[in-house]
């Protein structure tokens, strides 16, 4: 596991962590025509998510994405970012969990459908 400082922690949204095996996560290397890796997501937020390929993709590398998030409130956007770290930094072969910054969303509603999944996600929750 990556080793962060509390600052490094903090987050300008807050997350919401996802049953993985009930999230999907279709990944290209930014420009590619084709998505070429699926994987999980474990927690997303506005800005950004953590989540898991079976192979490790270099920090600072821009990736373009298609999120499908489960539930009642079931939500697909498409999104631009960068992988800023990798939190597993052991040699060991398989799946690999990444950090991705958001940098840009496709359309405005792909921006508009994640946050209000956020919200209806968080308002189910506090309501249980």
């Amino acid at each position: 596991m990556s080793q962060e400082s509390p600052a490094a922690d903090a987050r300008r949204s807050p997350r919401l962590k996802l049953p993985p095996m009930y999230t999907l996560v279709r990944v290209k290397p930014e420009g590619a025509e084709r998505f070429i890796w699926t994987g999980y997501i474990y927690d997303i937020s506005e800005t950004g998510m953590r989540f898991e390929l079976d192979a490790p993709v270099e920090p600072g590398t821009k990736l373009e994405v298609r999120a499908m998030l489960p539930g009642i409130f079931h939500t697909t956007f498409n999104v631009t970012g960068t992988v800023v770290r990798i939190h597993d930094d052991d040699d060991n072969a398989g799946p690999c969990r990444m950090g991705l910054f958001f940098d840009q969303f496709n359309e405005v509603d792909d921006r508009m459908r994640l946050q209000d999944y956020l919200v209806a996600s968080t308002a189910i929750s506090l309501a249980a």
